[in-house]
């Protein structure tokens, strides 16, 4: 990919090569110049920053230099309240959540975001927010309504065609209702081609949404899988 800064050809390695049936390079290529150039000068940093701090309670704090302190289980925790609180209440996202940007100090989750935001389109946000409540409030019809309302799934689909999106999505999140989830990068790459391989196969387009999401879960996933530890993913989305 000739041309796509480091960070985003990091990025790329972790998604499906089947991405590009999904979205044009053109648009895709349009959206990394977009993003790469605010994580160069900071444009709209400030005003991401100023609305986020207010969602994050006291045990996450934004700071300018990170402590040398390494994460733990409960930074873990914490990060997964970050990647929620995000998608569920926030306006513009932060969407670089590796390692590196965080750190422990003395209990608290040190979060140094760069200038990698976005933005969610209104109905994707909408679709993506119902999607997740409807997961883990076991609600099927707000779940199904959700990828319908982020153009995953179409209303004039048959219920057989709709039900197999359905359930590749609800595949991949492990089953997190009921029990711990351990996060690795070979299973986000097994569970995301299954994904791929399916909205291919129903003919499903996807825009700049989906890959400021991918992005996103691909660096959790970075900092989930580094923790090395399962979480109860059902309690923390609760209680957002």
């Amino acid at each position: 990919m000739l041309g796509v800064p480091p960070f985003f050809k990091e990025i790329f390695e972790h998604l499906p090569n089947s991405l590009s049936d999904l979205i044009s390079w053109r648009e895709m290529l349009g959206e990394v110049t977009s993003l790469s150039n605010r994580m160069i000068t900071k444009k709209g940093v400030t005003e991401a920053k100023s609305k986020i701090i207010p969602l994050l309670g006291i045990d996450i704090e934004i700071v300018n230099e990170l402590p040398d302190e390494l994460l733990n289980v409960s930074n873990g925790e914490q990060i997964l309240k970050l990647y929620f609180l995000q998608i569920m209440k926030a306006q513009k996202m932060f969407l670089d959540l590796r390692p590196k940007r965080f750190a422990n100090n003395k209990g608290k989750l040190s979060w140094n975001p760069n200038g990698l935001w976005a933005e969610l389109d209104g109905n994707f946000a909408e679709g993506i927010r119902m999607v997740y409540e409807g997961y883990y409030k076991n609600n099927d019809v707000l779940f199904s309504t959700g990828l319908e309302k982020s153009r995953l799934i179409k209303n004039d689909w048959s219920d057989e065609k709709k039900q197999e999106v359905i359930e590749v999505f609800k595949t991949h999140f492990s089953n997190g209702r009921g029990e711990k989830v351990a996060f690795t990068m070979e299973g986000f790459q097994k569970s995301f081609t299954e994904i791929f391989k399916t909205l291919v196969k129903n003919k499903i387009k996807l825009d700049k949404n989906f890959l400021y999401l991918g992005i996103m879960l691909v660096t959790l996933y970075a900092s989930l899988s580094e923790i090395d530890e399962s979480f109860d993913v059902s309690k923390i989305f609760n209680q957002i």
